[in-house]
């Protein structure tokens, strides 16, 4: 029947709709799990953002992240993990980036692809900022807490290692600089950019200064 012109299923409603109606209320609504951890991650970066690592609480993350602090123990059974999973993130944060700098470019040279990588982990924008604040954090935790240290060597071991194949590989192509040694450049070029994060966060190096840094460096190695 209908009821202020609203339809109202009921004893005088047709059995099928009626059974089809239950049948839909039924079926459990569908939930994305790793959006909800990615949702729960984002926060995490804000509030250690905002107040730093030491702040950061299941209970905290849950209120920025607008949901109930049982939905964040659902994903997560503790504060380490959680952490541990906003840092593997920070990561995945990076390196879509890097690809969307990279898709930009079209058909990129291996120097061009070497810079949009050194402007991907580079603090350049806000994203930028705020997973090298994330990172800055987990660094001073990871000296006396080996399962961040290990995610972190991890990191930096598969980054150093692709600065070190795209070097090679532009050697093999003939765009190198004569007697530069690749391994070693690429080493160097690497821990050089890590090394313009913290000048860039607290201002003495603006994100163009910094840029124009790794443009000298790469305009030295390659011809």
């Amino acid at each position: 029947m209908r009821l202020h012109g609203i339809l109202v299923f009921g004893a005088d409603q047709p059995r099928g709709l009626a059974g089809e109606c239950r049948e839909r209320s039924a079926v459990p609504r569908l939930v994305d799990h790793e959006a909800r951890r990615r949702t729960i991650a984002q926060a995490v970066f804000e509030v250690i953002g905002s107040r730093g690592l030491e702040a950061v609480s299941l209970r905290d993350v849950a209120a920025q992240a607008g949901v109930s602090m049982g939905a964040v123990q659902h994903y997560f059974k503790s504060k380490d993990q959680m952490l541990l999973f906003a840092l593997d993130h920070v990561r995945d944060r990076a390196l879509a980036r890097m690809r969307h700098e990279l898709s930009a470019l079209g058909e990129p040279t291996a120097k061009e692809m070497i810079r949009a990588a050194a402007r991907a982990m580079l603090p350049v924008d806000e994203q930028g900022r705020q997973e090298a604040i994330v990172s800055g954090a987990f660094y001073a935790v990871a000296t006396v807490n080996p399962s961040y240290a290990g995610l972190l060597r991890e990191g930096y071991a598969r980054l150093l290692g692709v600065s070190r194949q795209s070097l090679r590989a532009a050697e093999q192509a003939g765009e190198i600089t004569e007697a530069i040694d690749t391994d070693r450049e690429a080493a160097m070029l690497f821990f050089m950019i890590q090394g313009l994060i913290g000048p860039v966060l607290i201002g003495i190096l603006s994100p163009a200064d910094a840029l124009a840094l790794v443009d000298h460096q790469l305009d030295r190695i390659f011809r």
